[in-house]
């Protein structure tokens, strides 16, 4: 079984985002968990890769050992299909996420870009300047993700530090078309994240 093209971009996007690619079996497979506040958008997830999900999602309740709290989160995974394992081997070359040398060639959807904004991506309430929260990635990875915003969809960007994090920063003359761009695939649910201010 393939992907479609759309599926491939949901899944390109998220894995910019929150979600996983595991490797346990042969082929690769990817993992969706959202909060329970995220529903309506794992949902959404679901609803479009439900043809190669290796099941629907779920509630998990896990206590955190430290906190001595229980936290819940709707997740769901998808089959293990070798058409992963491209995907696998450029953003996991040694075990850890990272963003490939060659990004620009994998992200040309605006839904992926949408999709990983909805992951990870917030207005800031000061300013109509929005924010990526990739605390994750280091800092040539985020200077790959900029070549890719300013190449594929003519969006200029920063890199801001938070603490010892480096996060993409989109201000304000360039958020207007980046929201734009990304506004007929924002779901019901997220759509106060391209709420920008006249």
């Amino acid at each position: 079984m393939e992907c479609t093209a759309r599926q491939q971009a949901i899944i390109l996007g998220a894995v910019l985002g929150d979600s996983q690619i595991e490797k346990r079996w042969k082929n690769p497979r990817i993992r969706f968990a959202h909060s329970v506040r995220q529903k309506e958008y794992l949902f959404w997830k679901y609803s479009e890769l439900q043809g190669i999900a290796s099941s629907k999602p779920i509630l998990i309740r896990e206590k955190h050992p430290a906190m001595q709290k229980v936290y819940e989160s709707w997740q769901f995974g998808t089959r293990a299909l070798s058409e992963f394992t491209e995907y696998w081997n450029r953003f996991y070359p040694n075990g850890r996420k990272s963003i490939p040398e060659r990004i620009s060639e994998l992200i040309i959807s605006p839904l992926a870009i949408a999709v990983w904004y909805m992951d990870d991506g917030y207005k800031r309430n000061d300013c109509n300047a929005i924010r990526l929260s990739t605390d994750a990635f280091s800092k040539p990875d985020h200077l790959r993700l900029q070549v890719m915003l300013k190449r594929n969809f003519g969006i200029a960007s920063a890199l801001h530090r938070k603490g010892k994090y480096w996060n993409i920063y989109i201000p304000q003359h360039a958020a207007k078309k980046f929201a734009e761009i990304v506004e007929p695939y924002i779901v019901p649910g997220l759509r106060y994240k391209i709420a920008l201010a006249p």
